[in-house]
């Protein structure tokens, strides 16, 4: 049977919503005898900002909600993700959350909302001149005692179990049925009726990808979990995870429980009730991730006193420290509950630390420095481990709801919640990427697309130890810096007898001189760099005895020194992955023709090769970020620099 509440809202003598006070009314005749006039039909209040499914049912009829009036009698049913605001005299107000059944009263000591189902949080500014002690603006009634209410705010979550209740400002009186005061201030917590235990259902191992090892309760050493038949788990139980990640959840649950590598949590129990789930674990060692699914309440007891609840769904991380825990609410809010202690509320998108005594400090999350916009991108990258999703902010919007899938049609969602700025941090997959969208309220805000892969092995013609063997055939060599002509290797059979071989190499049409000859013992000899430019070159190769006459002449052979700057993707020369970095670095290398570059965030000019040179100060953590944009494609490579 689900409880009853009943919230009174003394009218103080006010009929409407405006608070005014009464003006006289002019005397009129009597009335006829057995003749009754029909009383005015007053509106104690307004309904506002209905969300999602909200129903009002009035006279028999029932029609969906609109901002109007209220009237006695009237009934206000809300879906899931659905909400209203409730506004009476005087700045009272009443916000309606999911999942709600609220009926609408007036008596003689004004406006009762009767609330069967549902959750219900009360804004309410102090009465001018009102004095401790004074007026109670709200009460509120249920089968389990009595809850008054003055100049404050409070939280009340009706079920089958209770009724809950929160203070956020101000103090209110608890009247249990046996009429014992309880006086509670904000942060503090308190329950109508004694809560109902909710049965007990298995843990269960659900997915594995890894090592991991398994103590029951009563042995003495670990054996190894095998993840094609994982065991059932039990009270008692240790699981530790060597490799990898292995995922726990309630038996029938979409609640999952990751522990990743080096993580060692102890079994308490897991239950499970209508719209609520609580899951014990003793966390002593290592780093969890946590899905809790929408529409319901879903606690996670962690061990020290410490208990993480989200009441609408989301991911959270949570390590344990030498001090305590770190706690990352990744998308939706999470709040930090302790026996004795007013609770914490960690935003969607921040972060807060858990010592194991004292209070906790919730800090705003940092944006990662490779920031990618809502578009499809193909980031290239070596280690990268995290980078931000970030889209155009708008005044006034705090609020945010964000997915991440690892598909097109989003139906593998690995992140869904709400954070409060217009960025979230997502992790880099070894393989693969990320599909995103950005929804503000119902209506779809941002998009984009992510891919991510190590960077390509880009040839750089600049730096081939180009090989130019002796024979027929015209040899061609590609180079890509026409100021820096690469190094060339010739190379040809070893000739009986000889000692030494003489090399001739001239450019074509001018044999009288040589552009460059060596006498060398190897079957091969190289030119460094900027010997041989742009042209066409004859070169010969004669063998010597050992006292320097020639056992046969050379024949001439043909080579084509050509530049081509036509690069089919961004060859980066500068800076390489672990160079020393600084307040500024070197940035050099060659694009593809007709392309776009920027370096982080900087345009960058091309000359009229596509090649580059310039400085650039690193991004937080050494990353040199280089965006090239060719036709309708954008791509992104990250290179890392180190700190002198």
């Amino acid at each position: 049977m689900r409880a009853l509440v009943v919230i009174a809202a003394l009218s103080l003598g006010v009929s409407g919503c405006g608070g005014e006070a009464p003006k006289p009314v002019a005397a009129v005749a009597p009335l006829d005898a057995g003749v009754l006039a029909p009383a005015p039909r007053s509106s104690p209040g307004r309904l506002e900002a209905p969300v999602g499914t909200v129903t009002l049912e009035r006279d028999g009829r029932t029609r969906p909600a609109l901002a109007e009036p209220l009237y006695a009698h009237d009934v206000i049913d809300t879906g899931p993700d659905s909400s209203a605001v409730l506004r009476f005299g005087g700045d009272r107000v009443v916000e309606l959350g999911p999942e709600g059944r609220f009926e609408v009263e007036v008596g003689g000591s004004g406006v009762m909302l009767t609330v069967t189902q549902g959750l219900v949080l009360t804004r309410v500014r102090a009465t001018p001149g009102a004095a401790g002690g004074g007026d109670v603006l709200i009460s509120l009634s249920t089968p389990f005692g009595l809850t008054r209410v003055g100049s404050a705010e409070v939280s009340l979550k009706v079920d089958d179990r209770g009724a809950d209740v929160d203070v956020t400002l101000g103090e209110i009186e608890l009247v249990s049925k046996s009429g014992e005061v309880t006086r509670l201030g904000a942060g503090k917590k308190g329950q109508l009726g004694q809560a109902r235990e909710l049965p007990e259902i298995p843990l269960t191992i659900v997915a594995s990808s890894g090592k991991a090892e398994l103590r029951a309760r009563d042995a003495k050493s670990f054996v190894a979990i095998n993840p094609k038949k994982p065991p059932r788990l039990a009270a008692g139980d240790t699981v530790r995870v060597k490799e990898g990640r292995f995922s726990l959840s309630p038996e029938g649950s979409q609640t999952r429980v990751s522990l990743l590598k080096g993580a060692e949590v102890g079994i308490v129990e897991s239950r499970k009730g209508a719209g609520r789930e609580a899951t014990a674990l003793e966390v002593r060692k290592g780093e969890l991730e946590v899905v809790a699914p929408s529409g319901q309440q879903t606690r996670l007891a962690v061990g020290a006193g410490v208990t993480l609840v989200s009441d609408l769904g989301g991911q959270f991380s949570l390590r344990r420290t030498g001090s305590g825990f770190d706690v990352d609410a990744l998308a939706g809010d999470v709040t930090i509950e302790r026996e004795g202690e007013a609770s914490t509320v960690i935003p969607g998108g921040q972060s807060a630390s858990v010592p194991l005594k004292g209070a906790s400090a919730v800090r705003e999350t940092s944006r990662e420095a490779v920031v990618l916009p809502p578009r499809v991108v193909r980031l290239y990258h070596s280690g990268l481990k995290q980078v931000a999703l970030a889209w155009d902010e708008e005044e006034g919007t705090t609020e945010w709801r964000v997915q991440l899938a690892s598909d097109a049609a989003f139906t593998t969602i690995a992140r869904d919640g709400v954070v409060h700025a217009a960025f979230v941090n997502v992790p880099v997959p070894a393989k693969g990427g990320w599909y995103w969208r950005v929804f503000k309220g119902d209506a779809e805000y941002a998009r984009g697309q992510v891919s991510f892969s190590p960077e390509p092995r880009v040839q750089d013609l600049s730096r081939l130890k180009n090989v130019v063997p002796e024979g027929a055939e015209t040899t061609t060599i590609f180079f890509q810096d026409k100021d820096k002509p690469p190094v060339v290797t010739f190379t040809w059979a070893k000739a009986e007898g000889a000692a030494k071989y003489a090399v001739k190499v001239y450019r074509d049409g001018q044999l009288a001189s040589p552009v460059a000859e060596r006498t060398v013992v190897e079957a091969q000899v190289s030119l460094p760099e900027n010997t041989l430019v742009e042209g066409k070159y004859l070169w010969s190769v004669t063998p010597l005895d050992g006292k320097g006459g020639e056992l046969k002449g050379g024949r001439l052979n043909k080579l084509h020194m050509t530049f081509d700057n036509a690069v089919a993707s961004l060859l980066i020369k500068a800076p390489r992955n672990g160079d020393v970095g600084g307040k500024s670095v070197r940035a050099s290398g060659i694009a593809p023709v007709g392309s776009r570059l920027s370096i982080n965030g900087r345009n960058v000019t091309l000359d009229e090769q596509a090649r580059f040179e310039t400085s650039v100060a690193p991004l937080a953590g050494g990353r040199v970020v280089f965006r090239l944009v060719q036709g309708g494609a954008e791509s992104w490579t990250v290179r890392t620099v180190r700190a002198r």
